[in-house]
């Protein structure tokens, strides 16, 4: 591992930067969109209705716009872990601190977001039609909701092994 880093270190800062510029930028959007869809609704309620209007179907649920900002901070936390690997006395952010509960909260809004989705747009009367639906609904949903949860269960398990490994160095 230690000759891999030092083979690619070059590469490995490239990465790094070019990560953070990335998980800014997304970071940066999706803050200012969820935060424009709050302004939304507080200033003019009847055009926020109308946006999500519950007769038409819906692609992207209120918490979308939210779930933009978490993916950001995970890249962030990606490229804290980068450096981490990468950098003898570097210690880890915040972000890569708190990177489990990071992903359990993306995984709660996965949750929230797919359920909101799923309640505005299908009210089909029919048992035959919405059954499909929900199956593909709540294994989609499912499966997000276990690799981020998994993701959170590694990173907790995975940083103290790192830090004993470097002090053994």
């Amino acid at each position: 591992m230690n000759e891999f880093i030092e083979k690619n270190r070059r590469l490995l800062h490239f990465y790094c930067e070019a990560l953070r510029n990335i998980g800014s930028l997304i970071l940066i959007l999706g803050l200012a969109s969820g935060c424009a869809m709050i302004i939304l609704a507080l200033v003019d309620w009847q055009h926020f209705k109308a946006f999500f209007d519950f007769e038409k179907p819906m692609i992207l649920g209120p918490l979308h716009f939210f779930k933009i900002f978490f993916i950001g901070i995970v890249i962030l936390g990606l490229v804290q872990f980068i450096r981490y690997l990468v950098e003898r006395n570097y210690k880890p952010g915040w972000i890569l601190r708190h990177g489990d509960m990071i992903f359990y909260l993306y995984a709660l809004l996965t949750i929230l977001n797919d359920v909101w989705v799923y309640m505005t747009n299908y009210h089909s009367p029919s048992l035959y039609t919405r059954v499909p639906v929900i199956f593909a609904t709540v294994f989609s949903t499912t499966v997000k909701v276990l690799i981020l949860v998994g993701l959170g269960q590694i990173l907790r398990h995975l940083m103290p092994v790192i830090e004993e490994s470097k002090t053994l160095v």
